[in-house]
This record gives C-alpha cells, sequence and structure tokens, in this order.
C-alpha cells in the first residue's frame, strides 16, 4: 500500500467514525429529550394528584366549617324564635288594641 493509499484510507475511516459519532450524539440526545419528557410527565401527574387532594381536604374544611356554621345559626334562630314567642301574646294584644279599638 502506497503512503496516498494510506492516507486515503485513513481519511475515509476518519469520515466513517465521524458519521457514527455524529449519529451516537444525535442517539444520547434523542434518548436524554425523551427521558427528560418522560419524567416532566411524571412530575406533572403527582403535582396533579398533590393538588387535587389539596383540593379535595380544602372542600372538606369548607364543607365542615359551613356544616359548623350552619348549626351555630340554628341554635341562634332557635334562640331568637323562643325569645319571640314569649313577646307574643303582648305583640297580638297590642295589635288587636290598635286594630280594633282603632277602627
Amino acid at each position: 500500500m502506497t503512503m496516498l493509499e494510506e492516507i486515503k484510507a485513513a481519511e475515509q475511516k476518519a469520515d466513517a467514525l465521524k458519521k457514527q459519532a455524529a449519529a451516537d450524539a444525535r442517539n444520547t440526545l434523542r434518548q436524554a429529550q425523551d427521558q427528560a419528557q418522560a419524567e416532566a410527565a411524571a412530575m406533572l401527574e403527582e403535582a396533579r394528584k398533590q393538588a387535587a387532594a389539596a383540593v379535595a381536604q380544602a372542600e372538606a374544611e369548607a364543607k365542615a366549617q359551613a356544616e359548623q356554621l350552619v348549626e351555630e345559626n340554628k341554635g341562634k334562630d332557635a334562640a331568637q324564635a323562643a325569645e319571640a314567642r314569649k313577646n307574643l301574646d303582648q305583640a297580638v294584644k297590642y295589635i288587636m288594641e290598635k286594630v280594633v279599638i282603632e277602627c
């Protein structure tokens, strides 16, 4: 083999190695991108689950607070109604006097 043939063979080998290195780099990049997307999707799904759990907990707490307020208001309303009933006879008497006597 002559020197020129050896140089030409070395250049061809270098070109082949360069092409293979570029292909390997593309494959590595593609794999890294796929892995990053998969990890991002997993993180997003986990964040969605945590958000859903937080929303469910907030809704449960709000419902419990609303029920507590309803119960408190029932007690207050019942007390006000009982107080009003105490004065019912006097109110009827007053109305009757005003309506019946004045009319």
